[in-house]
């Protein structure tokens, strides 16, 4: 019998093993952009096409799980996240590249729509908050594979630690599906609240306050995810292994605001704590950059450790920010939880991959030094957009 706990479990499992696999190339971005023999312009610009992906996916799977169930979805996304990754880390050709950022990134949504609208649907059957709680295992699987990504660099061949660990992520991404197959999301059967395909299109509305909110919210998630180990170990000239760490550190620090958000909202209300958090947050990011950038290389203990400091900070104060902005999302609009999550995906992708391009062109103009203090002052922008949580 498949009890609310163990569905719980499943769901947690499942959240770690997408982060798990998504992320795992991540920290190895360097080796990727070597291979591929392109510039931080470049490589940043063709990674954000994935956006093309995200896009097309999204517009369309929020659609298809309301009216179809999750499970087949599920499978599908899962088996193209392996293939894509295997493809990516495998290559030395621009254009094959492409081609397979694209299809990852129609994947991870399709993914993500579906595994957040379970969430979604498990919470309200529960009446219980889950969905920053399982963002939490989704950052635990990052973490993992980016301490083991930095442990096996210069150790295991990027394209055998990366083909091993999407054969095992998709096996047993399928092997959970099928275990909670009787509480996933099913197929709508009420001719009341069914939505046509053009629903997606001419029913589509726009939360602006949702929609920069959530994009000030994640972006420097994003872009440290992008451009971290790059910076730490070009700019800053940190050695291989060890250049991930300040990345290590940050999602560590993600994981645990995400599985005690509950805690403090039995003292302070989201409203509060998320002007405070985005406000120390980007303030303690900025502050980092800029204390390394007068520090130099010279001293690559001092610059490790202000880097430490300043994004475990940075992470602890966005860690929720972000799950908190899409419950909100979901509480203010009428629509199933499938297609608030498609919807908002769109905006936010599109808005996403204009920053990305900003950020990737500024790392080529100036500096990835310069650039990563995009991200950081959008999230000091992040309390003009608190008052959805009031709303809510």
């Amino acid at each position: 019998m498949l009890t609310h706990q163990k569905e719980l479990n499943l769901l947690k499992a499942l959240f770690f093993i997408f982060g798990f696999q998504i992320m795992s190339w991540v920290p190895r971005f360097p080796e990727v952009k070597s291979n591929l023999h392109l510039s931080n312009g470049e490589f940043g610009s063709i990674v954000s096409l994935g956006a093309i992906g995200n896009i097309v996916s999204q517009i369309i799977v929020g659609h298809l799980v309301h009216k179809y169930g999750a499970r087949w979805i599920m499978h599908v996304a899962a088996f193209f996240l392996a293939v894509s990754l295997i493809s990516l880390t495998n290559t030395n050709s621009s254009l094959f590249f492409l081609v397979f950022i694209v299809i990852q990134g129609a994947a991870i949504s399709a993914f993500h729509v579906s595994i957040n609208s379970q969430g979604f649907h498990y919470q309200d059957r529960t009446n219980s908050q889950v969905v920053t709680l399982l963002s939490g295992f989704w950052s635990s699987g990052a973490l993992i594979t980016s301490i083991l990504a930095g442990f096996l660099v210069n150790r295991v061949a990027l394209g055998t630690y990366s083909n091993g660990l999407a054969f095992l992520s998709f096996l047993l991404m399928v092997w959970i599906i099928r275990e909670i197959t009787p509480n996933l999301v099913k197929a709508n059967i009420n001719p009341d609240t069914s939505h046509r395909a053009r629903d997606m299109f001419f029913g589509f509305k726009i939360d602006k306050l949702v929609s920069g909110g959530l994009l000030c919210a994640i972006m420097l998630e994003f872009a440290i995810s992008d451009w971290a180990a790059i910076f730490v170990k070009e700019d800053m000239g940190i050695k291989s292994g060890i250049h991930t760490l300040p990345f290590i550190l940050f999602t560590l620090a993600m994981i645990t605001g995400r599985l005690n958000l509950h805690n403090l909202l039995k003292k302070r209300s989201i409203h509060e704590l998320a002007i405070k958090a985005s406000l120390i947050s980007g303030g303690s990011f900025i502050a980092g950059i800029i204390g390394v950038s007068i520090v130099g290389k010279s001293n690559q203990t001092l610059v490790l450790f202000i880097l430490s400091v300043s994004f475990v900070i940075a992470g602890l104060g966005s860690s929720f920010l972000g799950p908190s902005v899409m419950n909100a999302a979901n509480n203010r609009s009428k629509l199933p939880s499938s297609m608030v999550i498609g919807q908002i995906g769109i905006v936010n992708t599109c808005l996403i991959f204009i920053a990305r391009w900003v950020i990737a062109w500024t790392a080529e103009a100036t500096s990835v030094t310069v650039a990563l203090l995009i991200p950081a002052a959008m999230l000091l922008t992040v309390p003009y957009f608190a008052k959805i949580f009031k709303s809510a």
